[in-house]
């Protein structure tokens, strides 16, 4: 889904352990006591100042004879290359610069009159700090600068490794091949700039390294199974139903699973 949407959830229920999995991730905020939670031979208890991750379809044990509040991540809105490292890192401090993000989240979400738009972009903002903090040299240079021509030999020196053992090193570091990675990046800022512009196709394509629209529609194609105008119509649509759309309010139970 196009603009996909967070739903949160004020988690205050008994101590037992249960255990179940969705296709939807998530991000738990202890409020008060521990969160409980394992998954994949982990096991950890999360307390106030930790936020922890949980990926989509996943089945996890968890209790919280606390409170808690949990966003429900559409897994959409995760990208493939980053879920390896969101998994080993699946415990976050929250302290520095994340203290008041975290804060802000917190609040955002207790508020019934707050608009589901509103958990997007701070999921989007808290999501890009997450991963950029521990981000090696390379990817992030991959990010940063996406729209040019980069060889694998370029980001392997960034890492003094040679060309095959960087190849090996980045699909194992997040699932695909460096070609694959910066494609998927390309497409990401793409699909950005086609929700929120009126831009060409041909304009959005040398925005993210394409010099033609033929190649950057194939591409486009290939990673999201429609074309690039498609995408812009669906992405117009929910925009319009979402701003149609009634408040959505923070669920609250002592016994519904999240």
């Amino acid at each position: 889904m196009i603009m996909s949407v967070i739903s949160s959830l004020h988690f205050k229920k008994p101590g037992e352990i249960r255990t179940h999995s969705h296709p939807h991730g998530h991000i738990i905020l202890p409020l008060t006591q521990y969160f409980y939670i394992r998954f994949e031979n982990q096991e950890h208890y999360l307390t106030p100042d930790q936020i922890g991750f949980v990926p989509p379809g996943v089945v996890h044990d968890y209790s919280c004879p606390g409170e808690a509040l949990t966003l429900n991540i559409p897994p959409e809105m995760i990208k493939s290359m980053d879920l390896v490292y969101l998994t080993e890192h699946s415990v976050i401090q929250v302290e520095g610069r994340l203290a008041p993000l975290i804060a802000l989240i917190r609040q955002e979400a207790a508020d019934p009159a707050v608009k589901a738009e509103s958990l997007r972009y701070l999921f989007y903002f808290l999501y890009d700090k997450l991963i950029a903090q521990n981000r090696s040299v390379s990817l992030q240079y991959l990010e940063d600068n996406y729209a040019s021509d980069i060889t694998v030999r370029e980001l392997a020196e960034m890492e003094n490794y040679n060309v095959s053992y960087y190849t090996e090193w980045f699909k194992k570091t997040t699932g695909c091949l460096p070609s694959e990675y910066l494609r998927k990046v390309r497409i990401e800022k793409a699909r950005e700039i086609l929700a929120t512009t009126r831009y060409r196709i041909i304009d959005v394509a040398m925005q993210v390294g394409y010099t033609n629209s033929s190649s950057f529609t194939r591409a486009f194609r290939d990673v999201e199974g429609i074309t690039p105008n498609q995408y812009r119509k669906k992405a117009r649509e929910v925009r319009d139903t979402a701003e149609n759309r009634p408040v959505p309010r923070v669920e609250r139970s002592d016994s519904h699973e999240n």
